[in-house]
């Protein structure tokens, strides 16, 4: 008898997306980062008002503007990565990332809620 329902594969819940509303959206974006480092999905990015590219928030002048949406690796010699980012959605908080320990401020709550990027404290 031949099977014909298999698995392909298993995705874990990760608590990113908080609420339905408003609907999480994703987009593409030129991340920026160091070769060999990993960044992790829900981290926080900034865009360089410069070049238009996205790197993790560590400061506070970073410009927060998307979430990332999967993990990106960067390979050897590789600083620049093409990836997917939210660029509006209910996102928890808790399970944000930034770069170098660096705590999101009310201001940039503010701006990120610029792209309908709302952050909850889930109960």
């Amino acid at each position: 008898m031949r099977e014909l329902v298999n698995q392909i594969g298993t995705i874990g819940q990760d608590n990113l997306i908080a609420k339905l509303s408003p609907a999480a959206e994703c987009f593409g974006v030129t991340l920026t980062g160091t070769a060999g480092a990993t960044v992790k999905r829900g981290t926080v990015l900034g865009r360089n008002a410069s070049n238009g590219k996205y790197a993790a928030v560590a400061a506070a002048e970073s410009n927060p503007a998307a979430i990332l949406a999967d993990d990106v690796t960067f390979e050897t010699g590789e600083t620049e990565k093409t990836a997917v980012a939210y660029r509006c959605g209910n996102f928890n908080r808790s399970a944000l990332i930034t770069g170098n320990s660096y705590e999101l401020t009310a201001a940039d709550e503010d701006a990120l809620r610029k792209y309908q990027i709302i952050l909850t404290d889930p109960m």
